[in-house]
């Protein structure tokens, strides 16, 4: 049975976090949407739930580093999508653990895009 993946949005401007969250869901993909890590973090803990890809918009608070480390070693085989200013240093560790970093600018079609490419249906 194929099932849609299960998406962590971690976006610390509203308006765009509720952007992207609609396009996504309007697609069909499941969105939990944060302001922050360590609020991401909390959710699928309490919810025991394991992401499929993970995005997080790091231009605009690069103060939330450690606590986006810690929630990515929780799930070691989930896949992230940084989205960062090209402006902004990112630490090697993420360059690393990244599947894909895109910078600034893009529009949501560029992000949705490679979201489906990065988390494209399942067999569960």
């Amino acid at each position: 049975m194929a099932a849609l993946p299960f998406i962590v949005l971690i976006e610390p401007d509203w308006p765009a976090r509720s952007y992207f969250r609609a396009e996504l869901e309007e697609l069909g993909y499941a969105v939990s949407a944060h302001e922050r890590a360590t609020d991401a973090a909390r959710f699928l803990a309490r919810w025991g739930l394991r992401p499929d890809l993970i995005v997080v918009d790091l231009a605009s608070d690069g103060e939330q580093l450690a606590a986006l480390q810690r929630l990515i070693e929780d799930f070691p085989g989930t896949r992230l999508l940084v989205l960062a200013s090209p402006l902004r240093a990112l630490p090697e560790w993420l360059r690393q653990r990244a599947n894909r970093i895109l910078f600034r600018p893009f529009a949501v079609g560029d992000v949705v895009r490679i979201v489906s490419e990065l988390a494209p249906l399942i067999e569960r």
